[in-house]
């Protein structure tokens, strides 16, 4: 019930410190692209289809894309005809998936990312991709891809892979990285709220969304950094190792054994030997073993 209606809402609308801190603070001690500054205008040309009922998609894409790159300080426009610094070309199609039972179909969500800048070409192109788990019982399958699709970290962390692009000229894994890092450098110092928090309108009675996808997504980063095995993610990951939560110091440990890099033995061990979680000691011994044979 409560994932039911967080989706309406939105349809309608130590070690580790100073690893993360010298990753994000790297990226924006480099110089801005020729020609691009903190209001750069972006024209925002969104296409959309679904098999669905009466042809129109439930979820709220252009507010969620509009929501990104505002919060990454972004101008937005969709009026081609207004003067603006890039163009952001998204194709978000819901296709018919498999057959679930007899008149219940899955959704495939399928979307193309393109940013283009009119005398550099083409700076980002990525496209996202995801199901539901077919293979589990699904009762609510759109609304499973549709939170995959939220916490898919290309999409997730869109409005700071872009920014990262013009600031520092990253590359997709490059900005993933950072994008990673400043993430987990700001739950360091968001405040808790306390009972004498008041609200200002019914509608802060929702969560914020980005806020309630975090972790989620921060979890599918890591793992996806694990993935691509990029050395520049090395030393995040190792920060993340001593991270605050279990799941993911796991994920980090998980994301590092896909790496042939004996360098991370010395602190295996110490997650070995300290980590308060079991099933992260036993992740780490099983690494280790893996690194000592290598």
């Amino acid at each position: 019930m409560i994932r039911l209606l967080l989706l309406s809402f939105l349809f309608s609308i130590g070690s580790m410190a100073t690893a993360l801190s010298a990753v994000a603070e790297e990226t924006f001690r480099q110089p801005p692209t020729a020609g691009m500054d903190q209001k750069s205008v972006i024209y925002l040309n969104v296409q959309t289809s679904t098999w669905r009922p009466h042809g129109r998609i439930s979820f709220g894409i252009i507010p969620s894309l509009r929501m990104k790159l505002a919060s990454a300080g972004f101008v937005v426009t969709q009026a081609p005809e207004d003067p603006h610094d890039l163009t952001l070309t998204v194709e978000y199609r819901e296709e018919r998936g498999e057959q679930i039972s007899l008149n219940l179909f899955g959704t495939e969500i399928i979307c193309v990312l393109l940013l283009d800048h009119p005398q550099q070409g083409r700076l980002l192109s990525t496209t996202i991709h995801e199901s539901p788990a077919y293979a589990a019982l699904v009762t609510a399958p759109y609304v499973e891809v549709v939170e995959k699709f939220q916490t898919n970290p290309y999409f997730y962390f869109l409005g700071d892979l872009i920014r990262g692009r013009i600031d520092a000229g990253l590359d997709m894994t490059g900005g993933l990285i950072h994008a990673l890092a400043w993430q987990v450098d700001r739950q360091r110092h968001i405040r808790a709220g306390t009972p004498l928090d008041t609200l200002e309108s019914p509608a802060e009675t929702f969560p914020d969304l980005d806020l309630h996808y975090a972790a989620l997504a921060q979890e599918n980063a890591v793992e996806e950094l694990g993935r691509l095995k990029d050395g520049r993610a090395l030393e995040l990951l190792k920060g993340l190792m001593f991270h605050s939560d279990s799941r993911t110091r796991l994920g980090a440990v998980l994301a590092l054994g896909e790496f042939n890099a004996p360098s991370l033995v010395p602190a295996m061990a110490q997650v070995v030997r300290a980590d308060s979680d079991a099933g992260v000691r036993n992740a780490a011994k099983s690494v280790l073993t893996k690194l000592s044979t290598q």
